[in-house]
């Protein structure tokens, strides 16, 4: 799976945690509250009131995700040069690779030219 692949997911998630959570936030504030405008008639400007400034600030929960989403959708952290970095780490260590595979043929050729002479030696 590639980043904007799960960045797409993970952002389709939150918004429907989110969404749920402050669904099921609502509906229990406006439960409570018709609940106690039933109980005394008399409050019912101040409870709604309340009701609005605590819907508000559950709203805002569900707003905060939305951008926690949209931030994962459209802020590419390969997009700023991050993913030329990576490419550029991979071709440094194939190379480093390549210069010990080099270093080790010239040691092993360095030992067999040695070997016979060696060998003609004893």
């Amino acid at each position: 799976m590639d980043i904007l692949t799960a960045s797409v997911v993970v952002s389709g998630i939150c918004i429907a945690i989110a969404t749920i959570g402050t669904g099921i936030g609502q509906g229990m504030a406006v439960n409570g509250a018709m609940q106690g405008i039933a109980r005394q008639p008399e409050a019912a400007g101040t409870i709604g009131t309340n009701l609005i400034i605590g819907l508000a600030f559950i709203e805002s929960l569900a707003i905060y995700a939305l951008v926690v989403a949209l931030l994962l959708l459209f802020a590419d952290p390969f997009a700023t040069g991050a993913k030329d970095q990576v490419e550029m780490q991979n071709k440094v260590s194939v190379l480093k690779l390549q210069v010990e595979e080099l270093q080790l043929q010239e040691q092993l050729s360095t030992l067999q030219k040695s070997a016979p002479a060696a060998a003609v030696n004893k």
